[in-house]
């Protein structure tokens, strides 16, 4: 008899921890799985997601099956730099934007199955009031005092520029676009005037150098304490994370301002700074606290949490991106040590490299990647996770395709795993009235498999221990390799009409496998696991079973409830539309609103809402269209092409309309197509330079409709926006070309 939890024990609602289920009777160990903290400016990438909340995810739910005592934390950046350099673009309140986009991140994580115990932000209360508390007591301690220190100066804005207002060339990698605090590229840590030719991303001008006061963390104090820790068995640590975290202390560390001048984020609490705000290095990384105080707070225990910071038995996982790691491995432990030497310090960094596009790294705040709202509008969560973790990029950098994507996805996940289940489920459903056929006499092929189960089973659980998660999917989707090659070799099909009995064991034994995966699979793949659960003739949740329970047996007689297919396949599209895929990425966007060019008779500067956000495009359409005409309105826009100045203003993408030798039309899709619809290519789509963009053809075609060409005129992809196409606006004939 299979209770709700599938463990005897009623479910409890009120405390989630106590939901886990024991193993021996007793709670393992604890666990807190820190994730960091993504900024709240703009929509999450793949990346972002492969390096921190996937795996996070993963690694948590295989402890809670194994009756560890997890909690799960982490939210949004609300006072990030990159959120104010975001609304100053879209000229909106900064906070609207930081509350904007942690909506958004929200939904996004819950679409994907990732369960946080608490999924937080920066601007809450609590927070607030626990970082200042800090604040003070790390002054008192004298491990925080005031000082004297020089900041660029932007002399066009007439304010001082926090680091992410900075850009310039890194001295390192030479990479042109390194921020003021940080290199994308390589991860470096810089001040602003260690850049080569340093600019104001707002201004393009040179800052100055001006003096401000601000207080400063003591952070060489605690050089000797950080190496004597580093040293300390650390043998689990991923290579990099070492490596990097060795060459910091070995050049030395220096004290870090921890105020900046800024009106925006957590304010100071001392008399005199009231211009300025705790810098955001230092107060989202005690988000990891404070987020686990919360949770216990909201759970009516304000002091359970310091059974997870000050138990030394308890270990402190950390996610993040390898961008992240001198945050993770000196500076929080740091504070925590100046805080009171008793805290837990992280046991595990488990960062990842970089996922890639186009050879660069995906990045929110120079609009490159592949955005998980796109994604999970057309792919399945589950296909987007399994694709996350078999391509994880744990020891170096690796770089996305979409090609890869749907290989993955079509001869792993569906041809292997999914067909199996598929297979095994099917025939018996159809062949032993819809039950669990009855196992009789095991032959060695039949233990040969119940051996793999327990063997596979095993090795995917070491590998999680450690935090292998691409090895663990590796080994549990061999199971799923020995299951088909049974299936093969038992040939049900053939033994169905010459031994019903031995034919019965066979899809017994097929069944069992297909449970244990059920259940090995459930951490990586949350959505299918609870489909093939169900499938299997179970009602409770897969989510509530013990990892141990992957060795037990299917029940005889157990009713079977077949459905559709676990997964789908992923249909690559014809030459042509690849091209496009590669090259474009064209969404429905409205016009917000419409300016004058100061510096150009014939042009407007257009602000567009493109779903993901807004931007200001230059467009030569001033003779053609009054701004009454284009305010409001739907159009195509093409959203990754190269920025470039148009008579001094920046424009970033344009608009589609069609020109013959009188009129210009402008490329108009369905009034009632959401904004942000994909309407050519894929989102995330490479940067274009116009010179390629002139490659492509574009043309009208029958009824106005617009139609694709790419390099090759036979072949016409009609451009559409949801089931409806696109047209050309004011009647343009057959044939005009589109722009």
């Amino acid at each position: 008899m299979i209770s709700e939890r599938g463990d005897g024990r009623p479910r409890d609602a009120a405390n989630p921890l106590n939901e886990l289920p024991a193993v021996g009777g007793r709670i393992m160990a604890k666990i807190l799985v820190c994730v960091a903290w993504p900024y709240a400016s703009a929509p999450r990438h793949l990346g972002h997601a492969i390096s921190t909340f996937i795996p996070a995810d993963v690694f948590a739910r295989y402890h809670r099956m194994k009756g560890d005592e997890v909690l799960m934390v982490g939210g949004s950046d609300m006072h990030g730099t990159p959120t104010m350099v975001r609304a100053e673009e879209e000229k909106v309140p900064v906070q609207e934007v930081a509350e904007r986009f942690h909506a958004l991140h929200t939904k996004n994580i819950e679409q994907l199955g990732v369960k946080y115990d608490l999924y937080w932000n920066t601007a809450a209360e609590d927070h607030k009031t626990w970082v200042q508390e800090l604040f003070l007591d790390l002054q008192q301690k004298a491990n925080v005092y005031e000082a004297t220190m020089v900041s660029p100066f932007c002399t066009t804005g007439n304010h001082f520029l926090p680091d992410r207002y900075v850009e310039g060339t890194c001295p390192n990698c030479g990479f042109e676009r390194a921020r003021g605090d940080q290199c994308d590229s390589c991860g470096h840590l810089w001040d602003p005037f260690e850049l080569k030719d340093p600019r104001c991303r707002i201004h393009g001008t040179a800052p100055v150098p001006r003096e401000t006061k601000h207080f400063f963390f003591r952070l060489s104090a605690f050089e000797e304490p950080l190496k004597a820790w580093i040293a300390s068995d650390k043998e689990h640590w991923r290579h990099h994370v070492l490596t990097f975290t060795r060459s910091w202390l070995q050049e030395g560390l220096k004290d870090r301002a921890m105020t900046r001048d800024l009106d925006w984020g957590i304010e100071v609490p001392v008399p005199g700074y009231e211009t300025k705000r705790i810098y955001v290095w230092f107060e989202a990384v005690m988000g990891y606290l404070t987020a686990t105080k919360e949770w216990f707070k909201l759970h009516g225990k304000p002091d359970g949490w310091k059974d997870f910071w000050y138990d030394p038995k308890a270990k402190h996982y950390y996610f993040i991106g390898k961008d992240n790691i001198v945050f993770h491995s000196i500076m929080w432990p740091a504070i925590l040590m100046a805080a009171d030497p008793k805290l837990v310090l992280p046991y595990d960094i488990v960062a990842t490299q970089f996922l890639n596009i186009s050879g660069e790294k995906m990045s929110g705040g120079r609009r490159k990647g592949v955005w998980l709202p796109d994604l999970l509008e057309r792919f399945d969560p589950d296909q987007i996770r399994y694709y996350a973790v078999a391509t994880m990029p744990e020891a170096k950098d690796t770089d996305f395709e979409w090609e890869d994507f749907a290989q993955r996805n079509n001869s792993e996940l569906l041809a292997v795993y999914g067909n199996f289940v598929h297979r095994a489920l099917t025939f018996a459903d159809k062949n032993f009235n819809h039950e669990v056929p009855e196992a009789g006499y095991l032959d060695a092929t039949d233990k040969a498999l119940i051996r793999a189960i327990e063997e596979q089973w095993k090795r995917v659980g070491q590998n999680l221990e450690y935090v292998h998660l691409k090895d663990g999917l590796r080994e549990a989707i061999q199971l799923a390799r020995l299951g088909n090659q049974y299936f093969d070799q038992k040939a049900p099909w053939e033994l169905v009409k010459k031994d019903r009995a031995a034919c019965g064991t066979a899809l017994h034994v097929a069944l069992r496998a297909a449970r244990s995966l059920a259940l090995i699979l459930a951490p990586f793949l949350p959505f299918s696991s609870q489909r093939l659960w169900n499938a299997l003739g179970y009602d409770s949740e897969v989510h509530v079973q013990t990892w141990d329970e992957a060795l037990e047996d299917v029940p005889a007689g157990q009713k079977l409830r077949v459905g559709r297919p676990l997964f789908t396949k992923i249909e690559l599209e014809t030459p042509e539309a690849e091209a496009a895929d590669a090259r474009f990425d064209v969404r429905v966007a409205e016009i917000l609103d419409v300016k004058d060019h100061p510096n150009a008779d014939k042009l407007y500067i257009l602000t567009v809402d493109y779903g993901a956000g807004t931007r200001d495009i230059v467009s030569g359409i001033k003779n053609d269209y009054t701004p009454d005409q284009l305010r409001g309105r739907k159009i195509a826009y093409l959203l990754n092409l190269q920025p470039a100045k148009l008579r001094g203003v920046e424009s970033h993408g344009m608009l589609l309309a069609g020109e013959d030798e009188h009129v210009v039309g402008l490329v108009l899709p369905p009034e009632d197509a959401p904004i942000g619809t994909q309407v050519l290519g894929v989102a995330g789509a490479s940067e274009l330079p116009f010179a390629e963009f002139q490659k492509y053809k574009l043309r009208v075609g029958e009824e106005g409709r617009v139609y694709f060409l790419g390099h090759n005129e036979e072949v016409r992809l009609p451009l559409k926006a949801g089931d409806a196409f696109l047209k050309v606006d004011k009647g343009l004939k057959e044939g005009t070309w589109v722009h």
